[in-house]
């Protein structure tokens, strides 16, 4: 499997999210937000290795969830300034089309609510943060 050029698919198609295991897609979504994200790692993803996720939207919650989904590359269509470091600090490869300050909230007038709640939280308390 070529990555990159499934990653080219991706972006054109109408999936926010996509995750492979071992060169197969074993999870997509069409959800936006960390919500994809959020529904995997509640199921048993830890049966899966060698996982490899495409998503639209990469900010700092994602790159969290992404971490405990044990994650080992990333393709995303735009990234965040702060998931740079996040994936950075956690040795994870990653490829981001552009790369902006921040992930804004829908109306681009503040900060995106999930980057909000993931500041200052490490992977673990952010989504203990979600779940409640």
């Amino acid at each position: 499997m070529s990555l990159k050029k499934e990653f080219k698919k991706f972006l054109e198609s109408d999936s926010e999210l996509q995750i492979f295991s071992q060169g197969k897609l074993i999870y997509e979504s069409k959800e936006s937000g960390v919500r994809g994200l959020l529904d995997f790692l509640n199921k048993d993803c830890t049966q899966y290795q060698d996982i490899v996720v495409f998503d639209k939207i990469v900010g700092r919650a994602a790159a969290f969830l992404m971490i405990l989904s044990n994650a080992k590359e990333i393709y995303g269509d735009a990234g965040s300034e702060t998931a740079v470091k996040v994936l950075d600090d956690w040795g994870i490869k990653f490829y981001f089309e552009k790369t902006y300050p921040n992930i804004l909230n829908k109306d681009k007038t503040d900060l995106c609510p999930m980057e909000k709640l993931s500041a200052g939280k490490t992977p673990e308390e952010f989504y203990k943060a979600l779940s409640h």
